[in-house]
């Protein structure tokens, strides 16, 4: 599988011993719109089950789970079976933190 970073933590924040929240990080994507389930027998990692916007939810593809979130202590990203489809993801990921982010500051 593929990891693709979405945010990482900056090394002096590391340094401190200062690092993400799952519950933060996984409470901020719910958030967004997007349903999580967890991955079976895996620690701090999540499949991405479907979105939700105006009320209406869709489905990320029929079959077998594609993408998982996945938080460490460092940083937190996109765990896939595609490089691409993984990069992308994560890319739109970011896209929506940073717009979320400027919406509530």
């Amino acid at each position: 599988m593929k990891y693709n970073e979405i945010l990482k933590m900056p090394q002096e924040a590391v340094n401190e011993g200062v690092g993400y929240s799952e519950d933060k990080i996984k409470s901020f994507v719910e958030g967004l719109g997007w349903r999580l389930a967890p991955v079976q027998g895996a620690y701090q990692k999540y499949w991405f089950t479907r979105k939700v916007e105006d009320g209406k939810s869709y489905e990320l593809m029929n079959g077998s789970r594609y993408y998982k979130l996945v938080i460490n202590h460092q940083d937190f990203g996109i765990e896939c079976g595609g490089d691409y489809n993984g990069w992308s993801f994560a890319a739109e990921l970011r896209t929506e933190i940073k717009a979320a982010r400027q919406k509530a500051a």
